[in-house]
């Protein structure tokens, strides 16, 4: 396969999670200036509490299937196998998350439990719409999954427009809550759609039921099921230490819709960071794949190291200096901190410490699956999950959010060290100090800048002439201590 079509596709699919980071923002910030805190803190516990079941369903499918289309010489009968044990799970799970929803006393009486099932077709038909978005990879078609990925996810965020349109702001209405969840789901179902039709032809994507379930279709099953359950533990674990700490707080403060309302919004702005280094690290892992163990590959991971340290540095500093005026822009003064309580601002700042080293423990996870090293990596992830709930539940029932905080720093924390130190003793990685140097020269210019501009930034429009300068400032900085040039290398193959 050429490099331009490999090039191509890695440049659609980064295109696609660009857009889709900034039609995200948008929709966190109609939300807020549509809904009431209460109902806010509502919607972002729902969409939390169904990404833990989501990732349930997604079972590792997505990190073996790929790999496994790419390989197998019977295409048709590896995607309908991945797409049989997709629905299956998905199904199983889904349904394990609304029977929990409308049993647990915590949630009883709230919006939380008809607000659940309304947006649970947000995962379902983005997870049976993934297996398409595996198998046009493996075909070098991302421009059909990125038409199919914007438009879905605009479609919501005009709908959500035009409720501010017709006068909708801060409203006490429920109706109003259950129809922004609903808009999840028509944007799912789109997608879903879409990938119907651009897969229609294709003689591997035949999903009608004759032919299935023959006794060569159950081994396939049992294969990429085992294949897969570790991956999939793995991706569970992580997800809860990222994330149950939303439900948690839903389940023990009785003011879980005001608490999720400061917390939960902030959290949606830390995943962007979190997904950076992920959209990253799937462009590079093909080519690492091909290298092999060699001083190449060594001096390429070194080189993609710094790149990921480099965006982690910026993420988090912008995040930790410059919380109030971008909690601001993004919600209104209602969501920030005042000597009373503490809020989203405060609560983006305790995030921008598990943003900065998330970049570190998803370089590990995905050096690891590199190697298929899945037991340190399911062991590691199930300590920090475990570690999470635990300090989760003896600290939200009096700290609140500020507890999940503290909490996920301190995971996050031990996770990057011992999850980056047994990796680099697994495979090398080459880092010249001088380089690492110029990054930390870097981080603490920027760090800096952003402490002595953020007074400065008092409204909305200081706010956005501030980021534009500030970009400005990042791509001057790194161009000067020659930082840009080392990590676009890691590109090159």
């Amino acid at each position: 396969m050429s490099t331009h079509k490999i090039a191509t596709s890695t440049l659609w699919q980064l295109g696609s999670q660009g857009i889709t980071m900034l039609l995200g923002i948008l929709s966190i910030k109609f939300t807020v200036l549509a809904l009431s805190q209460s109902l806010v803190g509502n919607y972002q516990t729902v969409y939390a509490y169904l990404q833990i079941f989501g990732i349930l369903a997604d079972f590792g499918l997505y990190a073996v299937s790929v790999r496994e289309l790419a390989r197998s010489k019977n295409k048709a009968l590896t995607f309908q196998t991945l797409f049989l044990l997709r629905a299956f799970i998905t199904f199983i799970a889904l349904a394990l998350a609304l029977t929990l929803a409308f049993l647990l006393p915590s949630f009883r009486g709230t919006p939380l439990p008809l607000g659940i099932l309304l947006a649970s077709l947000t995962p379902f038909f983005i997870l049976l719409g993934g297996m398409f978005r595996s198998y046009f990879q493996v075909l070098y078609k991302m421009h059909l999954i990125f038409i199919a990925e914007i438009l879905s996810k605009a479609l919501p965020v005009l709908l959500m427009g035009g409720a501010l349109l017709l006068g909708f702001e801060h409203e006490e209405s429920s109706p109003l809550y259950f129809a922004f969840l609903g808009f999840g789901g028509i944007g799912a179902l789109l997608f879903f759609g879409l990938c119907l039709w651009f897969a229609r032809g294709l003689p591997e994507v035949c999903l009608g039921l004759p032919g299935w379930f023959t006794p060569q279709m159950r081994a396939e099953f049992r294969r990429i099921f085992l294949l897969a359950m570790p991956y999939g533990l793995a991706f569970l674990m992580t997800t809860i230490y990222r994330q149950s700490d939303v439900t948690l707080i839903a389940l023990l403060r009785f003011d879980y819709d005001l608490q999720n309302a400061y917390y939960g919004t902030a959290l949606r702005i830390a995943e962007i960071g979190f997904l950076v280094p992920t959209f990253l690290l799937n462009s590079t892992l093909p080519i690492l794949s091909e290298k092999g163990e060699s001083d190449e590959r060594a001096l390429f991971l070194g080189r993609l190291l710094l790149a990921l340290l480099t965006l982690a540095s910026i993420s988090a500093l912008f995040s930790f200096f410059w919380a109030r005026p971008l909690m601001h822009l993004l919600t209104d003064d209602s969501y920030l901190s005042v000597s009373t309580h503490a809020g989203a601002d405060t609560a983006l700042q305790l995030l921008s410490f598990p943003i900065f080293l998330g970049f570190l423990i998803t370089f590990s996870f995905y050096l690891l699956l590199l190697i298929h090293s899945w037991k340190l990596l399911l062991l590691s992830t199930s300590i920090a999950a475990a570690f999470s709930i635990l300090f989760n539940t003896i600290l939200i029932p009096q700290f609140g959010f500020l507890g999940a905080g503290m909490t996920s720093i301190a995971v996050h924390t031990l996770l990057a060290f011992g999850l980056t130190g047994l990796t680099i003793r697994k495979i090398a990685v080459y880092l010249p100090f001088a380089r690492f140097a110029r990054w930390f020269a870097f981080s603490i210019f920027l760090g800096f800048f952003l402490w002595l501009t953020a007074p400065l930034l008092s409204s909305i429009t200081l706010t956005l002439i501030g980021g534009i300068f500030g970009l400005s400032i990042t791509l001057l900085l790194l161009m000067a201590l020659k930082i840009l040039p080392s990590s676009f290398l890691a590109f090159k193959r």
